[in-house]
């Protein structure tokens, strides 16, 4: 029996899927998840059928684009820590984290509650305890304020935002004056207490819906 034709079909059906999560991984960076199933395949060159048997939906090829960029932060977070420097370990993550936002548009909009709810609930989680232990090797060096909580990490991604666009539409790199702004106000030295507390942990997804709201 020659099963070549089969094996040729299943070749190309892996093939058809592989272009059509680069060209998603492509997309997505550039126009966020305002992007349709549809608009991915037109930038794959394949019908939209084929997409459709390939993905039952946008959130279904997002959530296997973004698991790996999504996962990378908290990779990004532990190599940090090998930073001798407790203060420029936590500034290599948060530089490293922008540069990523700022080059891909839908994870900003994944780390800032726009994307689909089940990853949001899986990676946060993941990152910040991996940012945990950057926040206490600064807390125990002094060169953290003590008031600063490893939570304030995903209004300061919202934060971002702005500056972000800023940077599409001006200067690539402008984001990276105002994540230093923010930075500066984690810093110790003469600042008054903050007027109060950071959100519980268990508030996250809150604070993420709340940017969601705003975008």
């Amino acid at each position: 029996m020659n099963d070549a034709a089969p094996r040729s079909a299943r070749r190309d059906s892996v093939r058809n899927r592989e272009r059509l999560v680069e060209a998603a991984r492509e997309v997505f960076a550039e126009h966020g998840f305002g992007a349709t199933l549809d608009d991915i395949a037109r930038h794959a060159g394949l019908g939209t059928g084929t997409a459709y048997r390939n993905f039952p939906n946008k959130r279904a090829i997002a959530a296997e684009v973004l698991r790996e960029a999504t996962e990378q932060l908290a990779v990004d977070a532990r190599e940090a820590l090998e930073v001798k420097d407790p203060w420029d370990a936590l500034v290599q993550f948060f530089e490293r984290t922008g540069a990523r936002q700022a080059a891909n548009r839908g994870l900003y909009e994944t780390l800032t509650g726009q994307g689909d709810d089940e990853v949001q609930a899986r990676i946060w989680p993941e990152i910040v305890a991996a940012v945990t232990e950057l926040f206490n090797r600064a807390y125990r060096a002094g060169a953290i304020r003590p008031d600063a909580a490893v939570q304030d990490i995903a209004a300061i991604f919202a934060l971002l935002g702005p500056a972000f666009e800023l940077s599409r539409a001006i200067d690539p790199n402008l984001w990276r004056r105002y994540l230093a702004l923010l930075l500066d106000a984690l810093r110790p030295a003469n600042h008054p207490d903050l007027p109060v507390g950071p959100p519980p942990v268990e508030s996250l997804d809150l604070i993420l819906r709340a940017s969601k709201r705003n975008h």
